[in-house]
């Protein structure tokens, strides 16, 4: 069980869930998507990691977010 739960966690780097969320967020229509670290206070209490990033959107404005992620549970992005 503890083998488990390790490579659980370690498979969800923030690294990783970033990737991840930047496909969902080009699908959605946006560009220039950056990794800005660590973001606090952006995710819900469940989640483990908060990986900030910055992006265009369809109209061209510039937008803040986060995209949070935990063990045994997907991605959500928020936005500022």
């Amino acid at each position: 069980f503890i083998g488990i739960l390790l490579i659980t966690m370690t498979s969800c780097s923030s690294k990783n869930d970033f990737e991840k969320g930047k496909q969902q967020l080009e699908n959605q229509g946006y560009t220039s998507i950056t990794n800005t670290n660590w973001k606090s206070f952006c995710c819900s209490e469940k989640d483990n990691f908060s990986t900030g990033f910055e992006a265009i959107d369809k109209e061209g404005r510039k937008v803040e977010g986060c995209i949070c992620s935990g063990v045994l549970k997907g991605i959500t992005i928020r936005f500022k």
